[in-house]
């Protein structure tokens, strides 16, 4: 009986240090998740240059650099660019033949719808409604030559791209604007509207988390 009892003992303590080291297991991933996911933020937050793509079909309509720190962009001609298919060496030809960026945005035409929250936006004067924004920035009809003028086609539709990124952008700071934007996008990006490049552990952990409805 002795024998017996203390046979249960030692496997009642075996059972509780095994027990104790996968909740410190546990407790140390969740941890260090934790830094991974905040320190990946900061990484997003400290983006200067940002290549922002329209894309169909794995195909590129329109790109541009835009610089957050100066709100301005730098038209990219997507006409000599090879194919999305091949993100990283989409990416590498951009920063070959333009210089550094810090992350890459691929956006669908429903990308962009959906996260146009107001009808229009002024453009060179002209407020431009949202399904006539995309048709333009993906070629699939053309602006006036009173608004295009005398750009080619890749360079005006990077300068549409950039202005109306620019335009939401701008409105993070205002509350509506930037619960609307960080929920409607991060849905996006889990369905396969948004690609982002460069990832990382925080932009992994948001794929599968909707940690913008927890965090204010």
């Amino acid at each position: 009986m002795e024998e017996e009892e203390k046979k249960k003992k030692r496997k009642f303590w075996t059972l509780k240090r095994t027990i104790g080291v996968i909740l410190l297991i546990l407790v140390l991933a969740v941890i260090l998740t934790a830094f991974g996911v905040w320190r990946g933020l900061k990484d997003i937050a400290d983006d200067q240059k940002i290549l922002m793509v329209v894309e169909e079909g794995d195909v590129a309509k329109a790109a541009c650099i835009y610089d957050t720190d100066s709100g301005k962009g730098k038209a990219v001609n997507v006409e000599v660019l090879p194919a999305l298919t091949d993100v990283k060496k989409f990416y590498d030809a951009v920063v070959a033949e333009y210089g550094n960026v810090d992350r890459m945005i691929i956006a669908d035409t429903e990308a962009i719808y959906r996260l146009s929250m107001d009808p229009t936006i002024e453009f060179r004067g002209t407020d431009v409604d949202r399904n006539t924004l995309i048709d333009w920035v993906i070629g699939k009809s053309y602006p006036p030559q009173s608004i295009q003028k005398n750009q080619k086609p890749w360079d005006f539709r990077a300068d549409l791209l950039n202005e109306w990124f620019d335009y939401y952008y701008d409105r993070l700071d205002e509350g509506r604007y930037r619960k609307f934007i960080i929920e409607n996008g991060m849905d996006l990006y889990r369905n396969e509207h948004i690609k982002i490049y460069k990832s990382n552990i925080a932009l992994t952990v948001l794929k599968y988390i909707s940690l913008e409805k927890i965090i204010p």
